[in-house]
């Protein structure tokens, strides 16, 4: 969807809004194991028309682009696997995305892809931003 946004916590700790069956917040993240995620990439760093330049050229993006334009969706709506197939489920929370600014946000510009652990898919990287 070519729209960068900046996320409350990191990838792997994004969770479900969807309400379930007893009224409380799914607890299942968006970033499920059945499902193919994004790719960390470099992307240039993009300044609004008008704005000075940035002293970084490309930062650290967790990108959503190779994913079908349906899963894409799911993670905009900020839905688990599941409650993307049930879309009469209500959403108990408001989606964790703000429109990232590159001036406004600038202290979550990392110039360098994030490291993995050994067993898992979480990275220590402090930056949050997905592009869907």
């Amino acid at each position: 969807m070519y729209v960068r946004y900046l996320a409350a916590r990191p990838v792997d700790e994004i969770q479900c809004v969807a309400q379930t069956r007893r009224r409380h917040r799914c607890t299942s993240p968006v970033l499920a194991p059945e499902t193919r995620g994004g790719q960390w990439t470099l992307l240039p760093v993009t300044a609004h028309v008008g704005q000075l330049a940035l002293p970084a050229g490309s930062m650290a993006v967790y990108s959503l682009t190779a994913l079908p334009y349906a899963e894409q969706l799911r993670w905009r709506s900020q839905r688990c696997p599941q409650h993307a197939a049930t879309p009469t489920a209500a959403d108990l929370a408001m989606t964790d995305w703000e429109s990232f600014d590159s001036l406004l946000h600038s202290g979550h510009i990392h110039t360098r892809l994030p490291t993995l652990r050994r067993r898992g898919a979480r990275a220590d990287h402090p930056h949050r931003e997905g592009r869907a």
